[in-house]
């Protein structure tokens, strides 16, 4: 669109990112500054839409107090007053990613909702397991509504820490709306273009995927703090406790399996020196994606009632004996 930008959802801060990678061609850390402002100039106007032209998005970066290392967003009055320098998520960023990493390794599980089903079910079901002792829980981007999934959870589970998945080159852009949404971590099952690097610079704890451990290591280089063994079903934990007990890896990785991981081999992966497993299915019942109503639905709820709940429980609680 001809002289204006359209600022939609988060306000404004996914369109300045894509608008700046992508038209712009700028780095990452300018990409997330221009995100940031333009997210700030579209807080005047109400609802998930608003639209700042290309001409006020320049005026209010010629304006802006030049950025250091500790100073990545700006706040922006709501009267177009003068631009105040605040601090941002970014100053302690790498501060904010090892404290989400230190919960993750104390929840020791992590559900995935791949929601193909009724959005209030999995909702229901996030509080079930809370409730349970579910201390983290992701919620996939191919999922039906995922946006409101995790925005339901954050709002209804603030002990618990979230964070989205499947995570994919198209949907980097999307990680800024996460955040807003209550994400505190991203996973993906491959590693994504400008993933690891740009959750850097948001706070956020990036978990791209690997298999063997050049590729962890190579992760590792660019700064990710936990990296999924993805599809863990084709190791084993002997594997990966051999591959840790080279102590320079052991030191430094921390790996989440995820793929064929069970309530019954959780515990197994753990002592093999994973920091957290990840189950989908296993974990959160075949049911929330099912459309309600039919008769699939109604026998994966009553085989969530009957066996998948009671097993879930005794899980965690014989998770929460294992010393961290």
């Amino acid at each position: 669109m001809p002289g204006a930008l359209v600022a939609c959802l988060c306000h404004g801060a996914p369109a300045g990112l894509i608008h700046a990678l992508h038209v712009d061609s700028l780095t990452i850390p300018e990409a997330l500054r221009r995100a940031d402002l333009l997210s700030a100039l579209s807080q005047n106007t109400e609802g998930d839409f608003s639209r700042v032209s290309i001409q006020e998005l320049s005026a209010a970066e010629e304006r802006q107090i030049p950025s250091s290392s500790t100073s990545l967003v700006h706040h922006i009055s709501a009267t177009s007053g003068p631009i105040v320098s605040v601090p941002s998520f970014a100053v302690d960023a790498a501060e904010v990613i090892e404290m989400t990493l230190k919960k993750m390794k104390d929840a020791k599980v992590l559900p995935i909702f791949r929601v193909k089903g009724d959005a209030q079910v999995a909702i229901n079901r996030g509080v079930e397991l809370a409730s349970l002792g579910c201390k983290a829980m992701e919620v996939t981007m191919d999922s039906a509504d995922w946006q409101l999934i995790l925005s339901s959870l954050h709002q209804r589970l603030p002990d618990v820490i979230l964070g989205v998945g499947t995570v994919m080159d198209d949907t980097v852009s999307q990680i800024p709306l996460a955040k807003s949404l209550g994400a505190s971590f991203a996973l993906s099952p491959i590693d994504p273009i400008g993933f690891i690097e740009v959750c850097k610079n948001l706070g956020v704890l990036a978990v791209p995927s690997a298999f063997t451990s050049n590729e962890c290591w190579s992760m590792h280089r660019r700064g990710a703090r936990l990296i999924k063994l993805f599809h863990a079903g084709l190791a084993s934990p002997a594997i990966l406790k051999a591959m840790l007990d080279v102590t320079p890896l052991g030191e430094n990785l921390n790996i989440l399996p995820s793929g064929s991981v069970s309530p019954g081999n959780a515990s197994e992966w753990l002592k093999a020196g994973a920091s957290i497993v990840g189950m989908g299915s296993n974990l959160v019942g075949k049911d929330i994606s099912l459309k309600p109503g039919t008769a699939e639905f109604h026998a994966a709820v009553d085989d969530w009632r009957s066996k998948g709940r009671p097993i879930v429980e005794k899980m965690l609680k014989d998770l929460a004996l294992l010393t961290p």
